[in-house]
């Protein structure tokens, strides 16, 4: 048998337990087996370790010098495996910060922030297309960095842990062809639209229509849904051609051909929020993103008529 490190670690053991059955114990081995073990040790190295005592066993003089050596060597081993993975750490690359959100302007958004702040590190950016894939992410750690939207009547429950801070706040506005009996009214009641045809994008891309839905039947009517499926561009593209009407936030589409107006006392909200894992490499970046972020935001709304008159409203604190 060739003399190994766990045969030291097994000799140091004993040693400080000063007892075989105590050491088995600690080993969770057989107390048989430790013994064998132990003089096979012995054997290797040529004399006794330990002997006998009416409370266990005691190292003799051999055993004093083996156990003192071993502790040295166990010691220099131990600090060769851990400043052996310190320099594989700093060797290794950064890993690449991990940017989620959902579809739209505000995500690209968000990883431009980033990419300002941190130019030189690698970024991975993961659009998501239905809202039960971004809570999926949300309740993993497979992000770094995310933005979502958090609408009252389908509210998001994100994990314990991360940190969030409120972006802006969103409200859907209705968008009606040019030539819609409604277009020009500055504003629009809810229930002003009961006898309409609606074109309901995809709930999985717009997040809009259960809020919708509850948002009609407190108006006293179930919205006509005669076009269901539609991307956000062709659901647009449809209520320009004035097969239907639809509800956008309004940074998200553009159409010419195509109004948006708001409704009267603005039932159709959502606040936008950015969530952070503490460990992050960003956490402590968060107030710059959150800046640049609200900035880059600010820039896009003020170019869209419709939200150019209400914008200092819109930045929560």
């Amino acid at each position: 048998m060739q003399v190994e490190l766990r045969h030291l670690q097994v000799i140091q053991s004993v040693a400080d337990a000063g007892s075989i059955s105590r050491a088995a114990a600690q080993l969770r081995i057989a107390q048989s087996g430790l013994t064998a073990q132990v003089q096979r040790i012995e054997q290797e190295l040529g004399g006794a370790l330990f002997r006998r005592t009416p409370s266990g066993v005691a190292l003799t003089e051999l055993g004093q010098h083996v156990v003192a050596r071993a502790r040295d060597v166990l010691a220099q081993f131990d600090d060769l495996v851990e400043s052996t993975r310190v320099l594989a750490i700093r060797d290794e690359p950064p890993a690449a910060i991990r940017v989620c959100g959902p579809l739209g302007p505000i995500t690209p958004m968000l990883a431009g922030a980033i990419q300002e702040l941190l130019p030189d590190r690698e970024q991975v950016t993961q659009l998501t297309h239905t809202t039960e894939t971004l809570n999926e992410v949300l309740h993993s750690s497979d992000f770094d960095i995310a933005v979502y939207g958090q609408q009252p009547s389908v509210p998001v429950q994100l994990p314990d842990g991360l940190h969030t801070r409120n972006l802006v706040n969103e409200t859907a506005y209705i968008g009606l062809s040019a030539s819609h009996r409604l277009a020009d009214r500055m504003a629009i009641r809810l229930a002003d639209l009961a006898d309409e045809d609606w074109v309901l994008p995809n709930e999985k891309l717009s997040g809009l229509t259960t809020s919708l839905r509850l948002a009609c039947e407190e108006a006293g009517f179930t919205p006509r849904c005669r076009h269901r499926g539609a991307d956000m561009a062709t659901a647009a593209m449809m209520v320009r051609c004035g097969h239907a009407i639809a509800a956008f936030y309004p940074s998200a589409v553009t159409v010419p051909g195509m109004v948006l107006r708001p409704l009267v006392g603005n039932p159709l909200q959502r606040t936008m929020q950015l969530v952070w894992r503490p460990n992050s490499p960003l956490a402590g970046l968060a107030d710059l993103v959150h800046a640049k972020v609200v900035k880059r935001y600010q820039t896009l709304v003020h170019d869209h008529p419709v939200y150019a008159a209400w914008w200092e409203s819109t930045v929560s604190p």
